[in-house]
């Protein structure tokens, strides 16, 4: 599972067609709010495109997380390459895409979700060093 962050934890879901796939998870507290911090990596069954709904759900559920008090981050991983939406590039030519979740939540259940890329520098700023925080991920 070296696809993932090293401070990411690999975790098992399952996306929509049901198929079991490892995807990078980190979680972190600020105050009452909680960030889930998601990656892909490799694995085209675990691409967020199409399981996002599914992999959260999944998520709030075995975590007991709060879908209003909880924000969901993807972090895309692009060898070296910068885009619009590129945050840093890693001492190891990783470039790092961050894009921010919204979802319309029923119970657990999320509907209507998004991706919006995270063009902020604060906000960028402030991923990057949850990201590199050593503190466990799951």
């Amino acid at each position: 599972m070296s696809e993932f962050p090293a401070s990411f934890s690999p975790i098992q879901l399952h996306n929509r067609l049901n198929r079991p796939v490892w995807v990078g998870f980190k979680l972190a507290r600020r105050g009452s709010r909680h960030l889930v911090m998601l990656s892909a990596g490799a694995e085209s069954s675990a691409k967020f495109s199409k399981n996002f709904e599914t992999f959260v759900g999944q998520i709030v559920r075995e975590f007991k997380l709060d879908p209003e008090q909880t924000d969901f981050v993807e972090l895309r991983q692009d060898g070296g390459e910068r885009t619009e939406a590129t945050n840093e590039v890693d001492a190891a030519g990783e470039a790092h895409n961050w894009f921010r979740w919204h979802a319309q939540w029923v119970g657990s259940a999320p509907m209507e979700c998004k991706a919006d890329p995270v063009t902020s520098e604060a906000a960028r700023n402030y991923l990057e060093q949850v990201l590199t925080r050593s503190s466990a991920a799951a």
